[in-house]
């Protein structure tokens, strides 16, 4: 008698394998996330001190 599957067996995704390509992606993810953070918060520190100067000039200006 014939074992009728749903799945191929070859191309069956072991649990394992699985929760292992899970965890992978998961990484990859957080990192991305973490690095956009970063990229943001540098952005607006930039910004921010880029602020900071200008405001300075502009109040040394006029006290010229």
């Amino acid at each position: 008698m014939k074992n009728n599957y749903i799945f191929n067996s070859n191309a069956y995704i072991y649990p394992f394998v699985l929760v292992v390509f899970m965890l992978y992606l998961s990484l990859i993810t957080i990192y991305v996330f973490q690095i956009g953070i970063q990229l943001k918060t540098l952005d607006n520190i930039e910004k921010y001190y880029e602020n900071q100067i200008n405001l300075f000039m502009k109040k040394e200006d006029i006290f010229e």
